[in-house]
């Protein structure tokens, strides 16, 4: 193709860049190779979540099933518990107040005869409220006395008013001496006539239960363990995986790194004191087949579409630029802005080549503008020139009226006079926009040497300057406004004498300026009006009017372009203290 040879030739001309159409094919083989990692990383996550969906049904089925077994034992437990409530033997036995041994039997037959149906009852206890009790079962048993008789242990029994409670071990307070551990349904007994409680009920469960519970889900990988994460039954290794979140009362799923438990999931029923535990692992589930087509499907369509993206790309957008640019090199080879005569597509190519020629029309007249204004800029130069001649008259008029003055012996008189004419001399600075620290500080001194003749003893002056910072520049006249401030707004109205300090120093690129006066100070109020950022006139303000302190503070921000280069300290009757900052690498740049 020949608008392919065009980029080949403009590579080998210039041979400092790559070409558009190059960078485009390597773009399209990115997107290709992303395209195939993603296709393949959106199977692999399609595959996991499938797995993991599969795994979390499977453990949701396995850990409800085992809860409502559970629970349905439980449940028959308790009605179990309740007959023995309600046994007239029993309910002798609680209401004597003497118990003999006869009674005592009669009470453990009474309750052996109830639970004779069941298989799983570890043991039975039933205690009066002196503390006397009965049990059945078998086993040896300790009970710890110290924590039945606490509030807790007997709050949390008597608070569910004759119904039951589960928990393990006696609610911690009976243990069997082999170690073994139990379920226990734990109930207040009242008298069925005076509803007065008249003992306490503890039915001990074995975990032979919880076995039988788990029954076809063994091979499952299923593990129930207390609260506390002790095994009770199951798969004893999965034990070891038991955190705190599975006691949550919610269904708890949790991805694991061993290969061998893909996830596992903790459960804690309601009022049951265990939390039932289930692995699963990975299992060989694949990808749909139907999602599989879809994904392959959308791969195709995306890289067809990238193909044909490309070679729209290339034909018209890359050889359109292509022809435009090398119009673009024909006109700049010119030597002028010409417009460019180039076939472009009506698109946004079309119209940059509108827009160029545009432009260069443009440029063309703000050039004809500023060769017009050149002219004029160096006829103002040399009228500037000229009146640069003018200010010498001034000069050589002070001298010869200083000189008569000296004649005539009017000492004080030349001395003004010279001083007046070193000041305008510096002044004026030959029409130079910036000067020297020192020059600036010269005037400074002209100036005040001028007040002086007129205020007398009232004024005096003093000056800190550092050598390194004599040669640094500064805008010129920005320090005598502040000057003449500091006599009409601060010195003169205190009616008292002052002084004017002048200091100076360099802190790395930052010259330090510093005016000071012991004049009558200002307010805060005063201060923020002075640095308020708005054009207002000074006029209005009698602490600006008259010596262009408000000009000053703008110039100074222009300067240094930044509207912090300038702060202002005082406290009132006392002082004013105004700090300059100026950044002195800026000069440079």
């Amino acid at each position: 193709m020949k608008w392919v040879q065009k980029i080949l030739n403009r590579q080998n001309v210039s041979g400092a860049h790559e070409s558009i159409a190059v960078r485009l094919w390597n773009i399209i083989a990115l997107i290709f190779t992303m395209l195939t990692a993603a296709l393949i990383i959106a199977i692999v996550m399609v595959t996991l979540n499938t797995r993991k969906e599969n795994s979390v049904r499977e453990s949701e089925t396995i850990i409800n099933g085992i809860t409502s077994t559970l629970r349905g034992n439980i449940d028959n437990y308790k009605d179990l518990s309740r007959l023995v409530m309600i046994n007239e033997t029993i309910m002798e036995f609680l209401r004597a107040e003497n118990v003999d041994s006869g009674l005592k039997n009669d009470s453990i037959y009474a309750i052996n005869d109830i639970l004779i149906v069941c298989n799983n009852v570890d043991s039975f206890f039933i205690f009066r409220n002196d503390g006397d009790y009965v049990s059945t079962g078998r086993g040896e048993y300790f009970i710890d006395r110290e924590m039945m008789n606490r509030p807790e242990w007997l709050d949390q029994i008597n608070e569910k008013r004759g119904g039951a409670i589960i928990r393990m071990n006696g609610n911690g307070a009976i243990f069997r001496r082999n170690g073994n551990q139990f379920i226990t349904v734990a109930r207040t007994v009242y008298d069925i006539y005076s509803q007065k409680k008249t003992g306490i009920l503890l039915m001990n469960i074995s975990m032979h239960l919880l076995e039988t519970a788990i029954g076809e889900n063994e091979n499952a990988g299923i593990c129930i363990v207390s609260e506390n994460g002790d095994y009770l039954a199951g798969d004893e290794e999965l034990a070891g995986f038991f955190t705190e979140e599975f006691r949550s009362g919610e269904m708890i799923h949790k991805d694991n790194g061993d290969k061998r438990f893909h996830m596992i999931s903790g459960y804690k029923p309601d009022e049951l004191p265990i939390v039932i535990m289930c692995r699963v692992t990975p299992a060989g589930t694949s990808v749909p087949a139907a999602v599989l087509v879809v994904l392959t499907l959308l791969a195709v369509v995306f890289a067809i579409s990238i193909v044909l993206l490309a070679s729209y790309i290339s034909k018209d957008i890359n050889r359109p630029i292509l022809d435009l640019s090398e119009a673009m090199e024909d006109t700049k080879k010119s030597g002028w802005l010409k417009k460019i005569e180039v076939r472009m597509p009506d698109n946004e190519i079309g119209q940059l080549a509108v827009s160029y020629n545009s432009m260069n029309e443009y440029l063309n007249e703000i050039l004809t503008r500023l060769i017009e204004q050149e002219k004029t800029v160096r006829g103002v130069e040399m009228r500037v020139l000229q009146e640069q001649i003018k200010p010498h008259f001034l000069y050589n008029s002070l001298e010869t009226i200083s000189y008569m003055a000296y004649e005539a012996g009017a000492t004080k008189a030349f001395e003004a006079l010279e001083t007046l004419g070193n000041f305008y001399r510096n002044f004026l600075s030959k029409g130079n926009r910036e000067i020297p620290l020192k020059r600036e500080i010269q005037i400074i001194k002209d100036y005040l040497s001028i007040q002086k003749l007129r205020y007398g003893d009232i004024l005096s002056d003093e000056y800190d300057v550092d050598e390194a910072a004599n040669e640094l520049m500064i805008p010129k006249l920005i320090l005598q406004p502040l000057v003449e401030n500091s006599i009409y707004h601060g010195i003169r109205p205190k009616g008292e004498p002052g002084v004017i300090k002048i200091s100076a120093n360099l802190d790395g690129d930052i010259l330090n300026v510093i005016v000071y006066d012991s004049g009558i100070g200002m307010s805060e109020e005063q201060i923020g009006l002075i640095l308020e950022e708005k054009d207002d006139d000074e006029d209005e303000n009698p602490a600006l009017s008259g010596f262009g302190l408000k000009g000053t503070i703008k110039r100074i921000r222009y300067f240094c372009k930044d509207k912090n280069a300038i702060e202002i300290f005082s406290e009132e009757g006392e002082y004013t203290k105004i700090v300059l900052r100026i950044n002195t690498k800026q000069q440079g740049e």
